[in-house]
C-alpha cells in the first residue's frame, strides 16, 4: 500500500485521511504513524492577491517516544503543480495552443495565462525538459499515435498526452493523478 501524492477530490482526500495509519511512511517506510499536519495553500496565475488551499501535510510523527521520522510529505489537489503557480488546466491549454501551431506567446494568452512572457519560455523549457519522462511514462498505457507523421518531438509529446487521456478535460491533471508524479 504506497501513499498517493496526488488526488482528485475532497472525498478521495477524506478516504485516504481515514485510512492514513494504514499507509507507511515513503521516507521511514515505518507504519502507523502518519498523521495530517496541515493544509497547503499557494498562489495560481488568475488570483495572485490571496492563497488558495492546493492539498495537505502528512506527518510522520515521532513525538512521545514514537518511532516515526519526523519528516513531512505533501498530498496535492491533481489540479495543480507542484512548486508552481500555474494550474494543471492552464498547463494543458497552453500545451493545445501549441499543438495548434500557435507561437509561445500566442499560446499562452490564448489559455488564459496571465504570467510574463519570460516566464512562459521557462514553462515550455521544462515541458521540453521532462517530455521523454513524460513520454516514457505514457508507453505504459498506450502506443503514441504515429498516424500523423509529425516530425517535432514537443508536438508529439502533446498528441500522446492527449490521446492517452483523451476523455479527460484536464491531461495534465490526468496525468497527475494516474503515475502519481508531477507533470514538470
Amino acid at each position: 500500500m504506497i501513499l498517493k501524492i496526488f488526488y482528485k477530490t475532497q472525498e478521495a482526500f477524506e478516504e485516504l485521511h481515514a485510512k492514513l495509519k494504514l499507509y507507511p511512511c515513503p521516507h521511514c517506510n515505518h507504519t502507523g504513524y502518519l498523521i495530517l499536519h496541515g493544509k497547503l495553500y499557494g498562489f495560481t496565475e488568475s488570483d495572485t492577491s490571496g492563497k488558495i488551499k492546493k492539498g495537505h501535510r502528512i506527518f510522520c510523527s515521532n513525538k512521545k517516544k514514537k518511532n516515526g521520522c519526523g519528516r513531512t510529505v505533501s498530498i496535492r489537489i491533481s489540479g495543480f503543480i507542484k512548486n508552481h503557480i500555474i494550474s494543471a488546466g492552464t498547463v494543458s491549454d497552453f500545451l493545445d495552443n501549441i499543438k495548434d501551431g500557435k507561437s509561445l506567446a500566442e499560446a499562452n494568452r490564448d489559455a488564459g495565462n496571465k504570467m510574463k512572457g519570460s516566464n512562459v519560455y521557462l514553462i515550455f523549457k521544462k515541458f521540453q525538459y521532462n517530455q521523454v519522462r513524460i513520454r516514457t511514462l505514457l508507453l505504459r498505457i498506450k502506443a503514441p499515435p504515429f498516424a500523423n507523421n509529425v516530425k517535432n518531438a514537443v508536438i508529439q509529446t502533446i498528441l500522446h498526452l492527449k490521446s492517452v487521456f483523451k476523455e479527460n478535460s484536464c491531461p495534465v491533471s490526468q496525468f497527475q493523478y494516474d503515475f502519481q508524479t508531477s507533470f514538470f
